[in-house]
């Protein structure tokens, strides 16, 4: 990765929209669990947090694609910067909100500006480069991406102090300050120019690909599948670490320090991404990271021994961290020249579905099952969804295209 990092100032515009996107994450990574204090002091019962969450995900699920299509249509930059823009009003709404619907109404608002500006800098990504490279390029957008998530909620923690509504807005403000960071950074991206153009002219027509079009390409569908199970999945340790922690008689530290691995690992892991890829091959390298990952949940699960638990962690974080990037490479290697950004938004639109949909299943399993039950079956469904996928990885190559979903 050191070496790559060198290689960036050969292309400053890359370096700058690593830079731009470290403060994106970081942003939305303090505004969201900040948001979750003021609505508890509001009076919100904590039972019906779960709904900022759905609040949260649904305007993205209904625009994505649009979003998508205009960015492959117009270019990314004026998206960068407004979806910025929207995240930064959003926080500004939200630190001086005084009721629980506007709140919520804000809320919505942060994650449509996230979803405009994500598709954005995704499909900037994939620019001027060729399947041989995406890997490299995706795997130091999400290093990156790791960075901001670090520096969000650290920044939200000291902000927050004692949880009083006055020190909570302050940091709603600070959050929307640190979304508009991204925007010098957005007037150094000079990136090359756009395939888009040609490949139109090439078609004959600028009529953009249907969702039902962009899931039958070749290949898409296992990546959204792949995408989705593994993002859900780290959506689901985090939210029940702590109730297992509880069920164990864990320390509130102990299950910090757990969930802190988890992330260090996950950073680890993707600052090899690039080398690794390029010595066993994407499709391995993404069969393993799954194998990995399911075991290690289910590890968790049923082990109880806390040294242990640091050795299983570092393993989950590990497994779960390739998923991400690999399955954006995937996708954008795939993906028709000029539809890429359309593609990555339909594989975004998948990973807010499943995260909306299977921590609310979740919950009635735990109902039943108990933290444990979930974080194992949350593995298993893990290896389920690489038993579904491993039949089209087999044979592939990290430069060869994936063969069809179906």
């Amino acid at each position: 990765m050191i070496s790559y990092l060198k290689g960036l100032y050969r292309e400053p515009w890359f370096f700058w929209l690593l830079v731009g996107f470290i403060s994106n994450q970081a942003s939305v990574n303090l505004l969201r669990p900040v948001v979750s204090y003021k609505a508890l002091r509001m009076g919100v019962d904590p039972a019906t947090l779960g709904a900022l969450s759905a609040v949260y995900s649904f305007a993205p699920l209904l625009i994505a694609l649009r979003i998508g299509r205009l960015v492959d249509e117009k270019g990314e930059k004026p998206f960068i910067v407004g979806g910025s823009l929207i995240m930064a009003v959003a926080g500004l709404g939200m630190a001086l909100s005084d009721s629980p619907p506007l709140l919520y109404l804000w809320y919505a608002g942060l994650g449509l500006g996230q979803i405009i500006a994500v598709v954005a800098v995704q499909g900037m990504v994939a620019r001027g480069a060729d399947d041989s490279r995406y890997d490299a390029r995706f795997a130091a957008f999400s290093f990156s991406a790791s960075i901001g998530q670090g520096l969000g909620p650290a920044i939200g923690g000291i902000l927050v102090g004692a949880g009083t509504l006055p020190e909570i807005s302050f940091a709603l403000l600070v959050g929307a300050f640190i979304a508009m960071l991204i925007l010098p950074a957005a007037a150094l991206m000079r990136p090359p120019a756009s395939k888009r153009q040609s490949a139109v002219k090439e078609a004959g027509t600028n009529a953009a690909p249907s969702l039902m079009q962009i899931l039958r390409t070749p290949g898409i569908f296992r990546a959204i599948l792949v995408s989705t199970t593994i993002l859900s999945s780290i959506d689901i340790l985090i939210i029940y670490l702590p109730a297992l922690g509880d069920e164990r008689g864990w320390a509130a530290s102990l299950v910090g320090s757990l969930l802190a691995v988890r992330a260090l690992s996950t950073m680890g892991m993707r600052v090899f991404l690039a080398r690794l890829s390029a010595r066993y091959g994407r499709a391995p390298l993404l069969k393993g990271s799954m194998a990995l990952a399911a075991v290690a949940l289910v590890l968790l699960a049923i082990v109880d021994v806390v040294p242990i638990q640091f050795v299983i962690m570092v393993a989950a974080g590990a497994g779960l961290g390739i998923g991400q990037p690999l399955t954006m490479s995937w996708v954008a290697s795939v993906a028709a020249p000029g539809t890429r950004a359309t593609a990555l938004a339909v594989r975004l639109m998948g990973n807010r579905v499943g995260q909306v949909a299977l921590p609310v299943a979740a919950g009635s399993f735990a109902a039943v099952s108990g933290a444990a039950g979930v974080i194992g079956v949350t593995g298993l469904v893990i290896a389920a969804s690489l038993a579904g996928v491993a039949g089209g990885l087999s044979g592939t190559t990290r430069t060869e295209p994936l063969p069809p979903a179906g």
